[in-house]
Order: C-alpha cells, then structure tokens, then sequence
C-alpha cells in the first residue's frame, strides 16, 4: 500500500488538508519564497538586507512599539471572518511581489524582538 502511494505521490485532497491543518505555516512559507525571488527580480539583495537590518535595529531599541504593533497587527487580522483574512493574505502576497524590502522590514522587526526576548528569557539568573 505504501509502495503505491509513493508511486502516485501526494493527492489534491492531501494538499488542502495540510494547507487548512498549517495555514499559518503555507501563508509565511509563501510570503518569504515570494518576498526573496521579487526582491532578487525587482530590488537586488542591498535593499531586502538593509531593511532587514533597519527592522532589527529597530525592534532592539523600540522593543515596546514594535509588540504592540505587531499585537495590533494580529489582533486586527485573526478577529476577522474567513474571507477578509483571505483578503488581507492576498495583498500581503501581492506587496511581497511588488514592494518586497517591506515585507522584509516586517522579517527584521519580527526577529530582532524575537531575539531580544530570547536573550532576555536565557539570560535571567537561576
């Protein structure tokens, strides 16, 4: 059974299981592959790295701004119904085609408060 399932490979069903099961994970999975190819095509690599950096430095010294932010962010798009969260995907892959250093200012804030919180929560004393 095995042997003939690897045979046929992964089926249309299986795939949109996975995708409902791990949407979060398909949507940024997305949104990086998108983000890098456009900004090799449309940007260069100087202008996704320097924003990625401005994002960092920024979520180091404004650590406080860049939670709510993206709280706020979060909160405003997983309160809303099925379809506007489908809404708000699509434009957010749609700037990762067209506006790409953006989409990876947001990566730059995202891992330099990540990180932050990381070094602050490994460096408490015992």
């Amino acid at each position: 059974m095995d042997e003939e399932k690897k045979k046929e490979g992964v089926s249309v069903k299986e795939l949109e299981g996975y995708a409902k099961k791990n949407r979060f994970e398909v949507f940024f999975t997305l949104l990086f592959v998108i983000s890098c190819l456009f900004s090799f095509i449309f940007w260069g690599p100087m202008y996704s790295v320097f924003t990625l950096a401005i994002g960092g430095l920024l979520s180091i010294w404004l650590p406080a701004k860049v939670e709510a932010f993206a709280g706020k962010m979060a909160e405003t798009v997983l309160h809303k119904e099925g379809t506007t969260q489908l809404i708000v995907g699509a434009a957010a892959l749609i700037v990762a085609i067209f506006v790409a250093p953006l989409i990876f200012l947001l990566f730059g804030l995202h891992a330099g408060k990540s990180m932050i919180g990381l070094a602050k929560t490994s460096s408490k004393p015992e």
